[in-house]
């Protein structure tokens, strides 16, 4: 004797395809923005600081972290999503990458090969892979911190190259 069940034959729907690239305004907030807050942090310091110090320390990156965490309740308003009493979770990730970086700055010409070479790298990975998630200010704000620093550098560059 068998025993029939019935049951309804359930059929899971396909998970939705992931985005294939991100929209401008994604890529406005997390790399255009943050890199352009850099170069004019960068090139504002090696313009209006460096000439006045003796030992050119803080450099124009280290001023660009330095101005980022400064600034960092107000990037956080404006780069991210999440309400504003969250931009101290902001500023955990910024500090958390910005104070390895500001000593890495600090040693001389093998920083370039870390916080400039390597950081480079990494920024790249970032903006290719992280723009696909919902991120935690903490995660946005390492994003933000590679583009700034890697700003910095070019505005310093570039500005250096041009009326240095």
């Amino acid at each position: 004797m068998e025993a029939t069940v019935s049951e309804e034959a359930t059929i899971p729907a396909p998970p939705s395809a992931p985005p294939q690239s991100a929209t401008w305004r994604e890529t406005t907030e997390n790399v255009i923005v943050p890199t352009m807050f850099g170069v004019v942090c960068g090139a504002g310091w090696q313009a209006l600081i460096t000439p006045h110090l003796p030992y050119h320390l803080p450099n124009p990156p280290q001023g660009g972290l330095l101005l980022m965490l400064l600034f960092s309740p107000l990037l956080h308003r404006f780069l991210t999503h999440h309400p504003q009493e969250r931009w101290k979770e902001y500023l955990a990730g910024v500090a958390a990458l910005a104070f390895p970086l500001l000593l890495i700055w600090s040693t001389g010409l093998g920083a370039f090969v870390c916080a400039g070479y390597l950081a480079v790298i990494v920024w790249i990975w970032v903006c290719t892979s992280w723009w696909r998630f919902n991120l935690p200010p903490f995660r946005l704000a390492l994003w933000h911190t590679l583009g700034v620093n890697i700003g910095a550098l070019s505005g310093s560059f570039l500005f250096f190259s041009l009326f240095g």
